[in-house]
C-alpha cells in the first residue's frame, strides 16, 4: 500500500523523526527502533521514565522470530490465533533489540497490529518501529488523530490518520515463566480470550517494582479531572455536592438522581463491553475538557473487558 500519507510517514521515520501511528488498540508514537537519538525522541515527548519499555511493532511473524532468544510453543499458539491483533507477547530479546528499547531489561514486547495503513508503513520501512502510546505519559490513551493533535499541539508531530482505533485498549501483554503464561498487562483481549487458546492463565495482578512492561505504573491512563470509584454512585455523588464546590459527571448505568451540580452519563447497561471498551477514552477524554471538578464512575462488571476497563479506572483513579 502507498499513499502519499504512509510515504510521508515513511521517510520521516527514515530520517530519524517520531510520527503518530493507527493502530486497533491506540494511537502509537512511533520511531525506528535503530535510531537511538529518534528513540529519545520519544521518551522526551511522552515526559517518559528511561526504564519503561517501549513495545516493537512487527509486520510478520518472521521478523518477530529475529528479535527473540527464544520463542515458546504457547506463544506461537497465541500469535497464530491473534496476529495481527492486540497481543503483545514478552520474550528474551535477541541481540538484534538495543538495550534503549527495553529499558536495559532482557526481556522485549513484541507485536503485529492490526491496521492497514500501519501494516504497510512497517514493511515500506523494512524496520521494526518502537511505539508507546501517543500521549504524554500517564495520561488518557488516543483513540482518534484529533486526540494525539491535542496532546501534541505544540510539536512539530505528524499524525497518520487511520480513524478511530476499534479496540479502544492497548494490547494485552503475555510473558512465559517455565511454560506457564503469565498476563502482565490486561488489555483488549480479556484473560478469557486467551484462555480459550491455551488453557489457564495466571495474572500478575501485584505492584512490584520492576516495571519491565508498561502499563504498570499504580498511577496511570489518568485524565486531569479526579476520578473517584464507587460502587454507590447516588451516596458517593451527594457527598461530594456536600464537600465540594463545582460540578461533576457522574458515569453509571443506573445514577438516575437530579441535581444542578451533578451530569449524569449512563453507561449503556445491556451494551457489550467491547462496544464501551472501544469508547471509553475518548469518553474520558471529552469530558476531560468540558470543566468538571470530579468524574464519579461506577465500576464495571469483573469480567472479560470489564476487568481490563476496571484496571485503567483504578490507575485513573490512583492520587
Amino acid at each position: 500500500m502507498h499513499t502519499p500519507d504512509i510515504q510521508i510517514a515513511q521517510l520521516l521515520l527514515e530520517s530519524g523523526n517520531v510520527v503518530a501511528i493507527p493502530t486497533e488498540t491506540v494511537y502509537g508514537l512511533a520511531a525506528n527502533i535503530y535510531h537511538k537519538e529518534a528513540i529519545e525522541k520519544i521518551y522526551t515527548l511522552k515526559n517518559r521514565p528511561r526504564t519503561s519499555p517501549l513495545i516493537v511493532h512487527v509486520d510478520s511473524v518472521a521478523r518477530c522470530e529475529t528479535l527473540v532468544a527464544h520463542l515458546p510453543e504457547k506463544a506461537k499458539q497465541l500469535m497464530d490465533h491473534f496476529w495481527p491483533g492486540p497481543l503483545t507477547v514478552l520474550l528474551p530479546k535477541s541481540d538484534q533489540v538495543p538495550e534503549w528499547i527495553t529499558g536495559e531489561s532482557n526481556r522485549v514486547g513484541i507485536r503485529m497490529p492490526q491496521h492497514p495503513l500501519t501494516l504497510a508503513l512497517i514493511k515500506n520501512c523494512g524496520f521494526p518501529l518502537a511505539a508507546p502510546s501517543a500521549n504524554p505519559f500517564s495520561k488518557i490513551s488516543p483513540t482518534t488523530a484529533e486526540m494525539v493533535r491535542h496532546y501534541f499541539e505544540d510539536q512539530d508531530v505528524f499524525v497518520l490518520d487511520g480513524g478511530p482505533s476499534q479496540a479502544g485498549l492497548e494490547s494485552t501483554i503475555v510473558g512465559f515463566e517455565d511454560d506457564q503464561a503469565i498476563v502482565y498487562r490486561l488489555g483488549a483481549l480479556s484473560l478469557e480470550d486467551l484462555e480459550a487458546v491455551i488453557g489457564p492463565v495466571d495474572y500478575a495482578d501485584k505492584p512490584n517494582k520492576v516495571f519491565f512492561t508498561p502499563g504498570r505504573f499504580p498511577k496511570h491512563y489518568a485524565p486531569n479531572t479526579p476520578v473517584l470509584l464507587t460502587d454507590t454512585p447516588e451516596v458517593t455523588a451527594m457527598q461530594w455536592v456536600e464537600a465540594h464546590a463545582g460540578k461533576a459527571a457522574v458515569l453509571s448505568p443506573t445514577f438516575t438522581f437530579v441535581h444542578e451540580r451533578l451530569h449524569p452519563i449512563q453507561w449503556p447497561e445491556n451494551e457489550a463491553l467491547e462496544r464501551v471498551a472501544s469508547h471509553l477514552y475518548r469518553t474520558l477524554f471529552e469530558l476531560d475538557q468540558q470543566g468538571f471538578d470530579c468524574l464519579i464512575i461506577t465500576p464495571f462488571p469483573e469480567e472479560g473487558l470489564g476487568k481490563t476497563m476496571n484496571d485503567r479506572l483504578k490507575r485513573a483513579a490512583t492520587k
